[in-house]
């Protein structure tokens, strides 16, 4: 004699279970706040600079200056995105996915970024000028970038 059990809504339950395992909300919650923080890091300060009076105190730093202005590496006024030594670091901050779309690594390859946009490196002057570092950026966006991905993470579960 055989028995028959009939599972219903399993049908429904199978394809809940393959929603929840693809993440999607999830995905684009951490992609959407890894763009939001690449955008952060993007954005030049409003600050307008004036001249680094390091150039007048400093021997050192005066003749680093005229030595690479002399070669061409920069040019004043400076011209940013335009003079020669310039990377274009607001620009050059892009997102990359990994680990199927769970992890998100925002950078720049930029050579100088690190003295402009690292918290631990940034010279004295940018940090004056008003350039965000990117611990500023994790401090001050992170956690709206947290509740967007656990906000989709519920929504992932409850609502499929």
């Amino acid at each position: 004699m055989t028995q028959t059990i009939r599972l219903e809504g399993a049908d429904e339950l199978i394809k809940k279970l393959d929603s929840i395992q693809a993440m999607k909300r999830v995905k684009a919650a951490i992609k959407a706040a890894a763009e939001d923080l690449q955008g952060r890091m993007r954005e030049y300060p409003t600050h307008t600079s004036r001249p680094n009076p390091l150039i007048k105190l400093d021997p050192k730093v005066r003749r680093g200056f005229f030595y690479h202005l002399r070669k061409g590496d920069i040019e004043v006024p400076y011209r940013r995105g335009q003079s020669p030594g310039s990377q274009k670091l607001g620009q050059s901050w892009t997102v990359r996915s990994q680990n199927y779309g769970f992890k998100a690594i925002i950078g720049t390859n930029v050579s100088y970024a690190r003295l402009v946009q690292d918290s631990a490196q940034q010279t004295s002057y940018h940090r004056h000028t008003g350039w965000i570092t990117t611990k500023q950026a994790v401090m001050l966006y992170g956690g709206d970038a947290l509740r967007s991905i656990e906000d989709a993470f519920k929504q992932e579960i409850e609502h499929e």
